[in-house]
């Protein structure tokens, strides 16, 4: 399956050429052949249930290794191995999170400071103010409601130093003051002429400037 490349002119910062994944005992690939470009500011991913929008992060992610094609960086699509993808791309799986047991325990202090290095940590304050985080910084992650603990791990991923931030769904479970500076922090990503940002959902947000848009719902 293919999805239409950006007809933006932004060189790209992540190409991604005929890439291929196939769960094992599936009987068709999630992906075959899927070609795009990622510029810098914000794009998005989208699709209906079971397209594979969190598959396809968790290749740029690193965490997958492509089982064809190539995930390169800029105009060339020099290939990056999952290695160089986990040191280039900000990310959290929050699906598997929601198993670990061990970081269940862990003060939200503490697992932004093992996420976001003390050079990029200026950042965490208005962040921190903007999702209503402050309070909680003292508390351990599985005392959090759904909604706060995956706002603790979507400011680690804008904050954290990177060439692409990977966000999958991440109005899931927020309340309305954190959508809308959400929002907010989006239209001023949209300008970032250095860095990418990635949003997985069902439908592409509104009212936000787009570099890119990346349709699985697009005929195979």
């Amino acid at each position: 399956m293919s999805a239409p490349s950006s007809a933006f002119s932004s060189a790209p910062l992540i190409r991604v050429q005929g890439l291929r994944w196939q769960f094992p005992q599936a009987s068709e690939p999630v992906f075959d052949a899927l070609s795009f470009d990622l510029p810098a500011g914000v794009s998005c991913v989208c699709g209906d249930e079971g397209r594979g929008k969190s598959t396809l992060l968790r290749l740029l992610a690193g965490q997958l290794s492509p089982q064809g094609g190539s995930i390169g960086l800029g105009a060339d699509g020099a290939p990056l191995s999952p290695a160089d993808l986990k040191r280039r791309v900000s990310w959290h799986d929050a699906h598997e999170a929601s198993f670990d047991q061990q970081l269940d325990q862990q003060l939200v202090q503490s697992v932004l400071e093992q996420r976001v290095p003390p050079e990029a940590r200026e950042q965490l304050p208005a962040l921190l103010h903007g999702l209503s985080l402050q309070e909680h910084l003292g508390k351990p992650l599985y005392q959090l409601s759904t909604g706060s603990r995956r706002k603790v791990f979507i400011a680690a991923t804008l904050a954290r130093p990177c060439t692409l931030a990977l966000l999958d769904q991440p109005g899931t479970a927020l309340d309305a003051p954190s959508l809308r500076f959400l929002r907010e922090t989006f239209a001023r990503w949209a300008h970032n002429s250095e860095r990418a940002l990635l949003i997985a959902d069902y439908q592409a947000p509104e009212d936000l400037e787009l570099a890119s848009l990346i349709d699985l719902d697009a005929p195979r």
